[in-house]
């Protein structure tokens, strides 16, 4: 099937990115990355190995971190914002359901310590629910890119008065000084690791992409799509293969230049994409719509899940134990997603929408 419709890419850089189909798409490969690369580490926590060595799941972050750089553009352009509007609605989306999560995870943390963050460092409280980075691992596990992500949306939100054009020149210089400074100064501290880590460079990719699209530089082209796709998984099992760095050491080039191609693809495919009527498109875009809830619940499920396959001794099959530890895990996401977090966020609007008014 092919797209001829040259201007759909423009078009929904204008829209409201829940419309935009290929981003929601997106979002679900990331947080299934992410849950793949968790199932792998608690294989080998119980000595069975079905997904051994898949640490590239991990790229499921640097492209959730692209995603945002991309959804702030599109969410503000032709809108007149200023700083406390825009985190107003980025904190109603997000700390409602992670201080859920962080609450199971000190629950749990006060009445069975030791299977909390089991891949070991020292956990926090405080810094849990106020994602303040002091090097200790937070109550939900995965509450780290959240530090990341605030402060970017700090800067993008201090900048946003100006216009999303200006937000996005600014914020990317800033960025890049920061980046920099990190390349350039072998400086070992928390805080200064935290503001010059490479990861940034991976909002920066997002906001280009739109710059591109909106621009008409990139339009929507199912063969240009799918080659971008391909190549940059390419390149991804090939730094798999071959062993390459991807945490701190060059991780938002490393990963981030990967996951950028595939998420330049799938934009470039966005017309295809809508055109689709497949069962598989229609759980693929589920998948993105619960993606936050399966991202921020998945490391208790996959606990809980694991503890109760040892209780009944069926975790020595390491195809069995994986393959159940995903299908229960993708299920509770999704179950939260229906009846925790939707309910969530309407109720969280209708909160800020009466604070707004008095």
């Amino acid at each position: 099937m092919s797209i001829s419709k040259s201007t759909a890419l423009h078009s929904f850089t204008k829209k409201n990115d829940s419309n935009i189909e290929s981003i929601q798409i997106m979002r679900g490969i990331a947080a299934l990355l992410v849950v793949l690369l968790h199932i792998s580490i608690k294989g080998g926590q119980y000595g069975n190995g079905a997904l051994s060595g898949f640490s590239i799941g991990g790229a499921g972050v640097d492209l959730f971190f692209i995603i945002s750089g991309y959804i702030m553009c599109v969410s503000t352009i032709g809108r007149h914002l200023n700083f406390r509007e825009f985190m107003l609605h980025r904190i109603r989306r997000i700390i409602p359901l992670y201080w859920i999560t962080t609450t199971v995870g000190l629950i749990i943390f006060f009445l069975w310590p030791e299977i909390v963050n089991t891949s070991g460092g020292e956990t926090t409280i405080w810094a849990s629910y106020t994602l303040f980075p002091n090097g200790k691992r937070y109550l939900n596990s995965n509450g780290w890119t959240l530090s990341y992500e605030f402060l970017f949306y700090i800067l993008f939100g201090i900048l946003i008065h100006k216009g999303t054009y200006k937000a996005i020149q600014l914020s990317s210089v800033i960025l890049i000084v920061l980046v920099a400074a990190g390349v350039l100064f072998s400086y070992q501290g928390i805080a200064f690791n935290f503001l010059t880590s490479n990861l940034y460079i991976e909002f920066i990719y997002g906001m280009a992409c739109f710059y591109l699209f909106d621009r008409k530089i990139l339009r929507s082209n199912t063969a240009l799509g799918v080659s971008l796709c391909i190549l940059g998984a390419a390149l991804l099992a090939a730094e798999a293969v071959f062993n390459m760095p991807n945490q701190e050491e060059g991780r938002g080039w490393l990963w981030g230049v990967p996951m950028l191609l595939v998420f330049a693809g799938f934009l470039c495919l966005e017309g295809f994409i809508k055109g689709s009527t497949s069962r598989l498109k229609r759980l693929a875009f589920e998948a993105g719509n619960s993606s936050y809830s399966l991202y921020l619940f998945h490391p208790f499920t996959l606990s809980a899940t694991a503890i109760c396959l040892r209780w009944l001794q069926i975790d020595s099959n390491p195809y069995l134990f994986t393959a159940v530890l995903f299908t229960v895990t993708v299920a509770a996401g999704y179950l939260v997603y229906l009846y925790v977090e939707r309910p969530l966020v309407t109720v969280s609007k209708k909160f800020f929408a009466k604070k707004r008014s008095v």
